[in-house]
């Protein structure tokens, strides 16, 4: 076990509701992280979010929260206190599960064999932060598992936990999603082909393996996704964030359907309210493709 099993959120650009802050640590301390890090590039909103009563919530928890800066975040690098991993959620559209569960593995191993005292799991908005708060559980939960449990982690029923979390059977769902990256053979580093599909506005990558077969396929598993779990809609606000990832990456597949991006455009803002404050979502929004 970490002797400091960390979660650093960046609030750049999404700051998240006191109501998600809290929820976010509840699912911390269930997976006995210890630390809590808000991470900024700028001064602290707090005119957003009450970081006070933020921080009392999370000694309640048993997690201490320490804000971090980009030059707090560098000097974490240079003195190798904490094994450092990503939740590869950003620049994703749905998450890259395998890459996450393939990083965790080596990260792990190679902070044990240098004695690093903490485990750190990073969650980083993509440029446009477009992707929903749901992508990161998988990686929020297996990386407590791993600072807590080792390299056994890895072989943990992801889908039951995510389960769990989101109180419906909606776990498995999220995976789907997570794993379409691979579809085509098309695995980008720190991202997915999808999200640069839709993100360059320059039609289809021209990545040899994703084919208009390939773009089909992953348009009707998305497709499938999104109608089971509109089913949980009206319960649960992880499924309205499922359904908007699996519409994203549909909308990669499609990427000169005009009415499909204009319907994304609302979706975005309706998913983003029900997580964030208000500052930020229309910057977010203006780097969505126009036509």
């Amino acid at each position: 076990m970490f002797e400091k099993r960390a979660y650093l959120l960046d609030m750049t650009r999404r700051v998240p509701t006191m109501r998600t802050a809290q929820e976010l640590v509840d699912i911390l301390a269930r997976y006995r992280y210890n630390e809590f890090r808000p991470f900024v590039e700028k001064e602290f909103p707090e005119d957003l979010l009450d970081f006070g009563k933020l921080g009392a919530y999370c000694e309640m928890q048993g997690l201490g929260m320490v804000k971090t800066t980009r030059a707090d975040f560098e000097a974490l690098f240079i003195r190798a206190e904490y094994a450092i991993v990503s939740t590869e959620a950003e620049q994703s559209l749905a998450g890259r599960v395998e890459d996450m569960r393939e990083e965790m593995i080596r990260v792990e191993a190679q902070g044990r064999a240098r004695k690093a005292k903490g485990f750190l799991v990073t969650d980083f908005a993509d440029e446009c932060c477009w992707q929903p708060l749901c992508v990161s559980l998988p990686g929020i939960i297996m990386g407590g598992n791993f600072a807590s449990g080792g390299a056994k982690s890895s072989m943990m029923d992801l889908e039951k936990e995510l389960d769990r979390v989101m109180d419906a059977p909606l776990g498995g769902l999220l995976l789907r999603l997570g794993t379409l990256y691979l579809r085509g053979g098309a695995r980008r580093e720190h991202a997915s082909e999808y999200f640069n599909i839709l993100s360059h506005d320059v039609g289809y990558s021209r990545h040899p393996g994703v084919t208009q077969f390939v773009l089909d396929d992953v348009s009707g598993v998305a497709h499938g996704v999104r109608l089971a779990a509109e089913r949980w809609l009206d319960r649960s606000d992880w499924a309205k964030e499922i359904v908007y990832a699996a519409n994203l990456l549909d909308c990669a597949c499609h990427r000169r359907n005009e009415s499909m991006l204009r319907a994304i455009r609302d979706e975005h803002g309706h998913v983003w309210r029900a997580r964030f404050a208000s500052e930020g979502r229309v910057e977010s929004l203006s780097k969505l493709p126009r036509f």
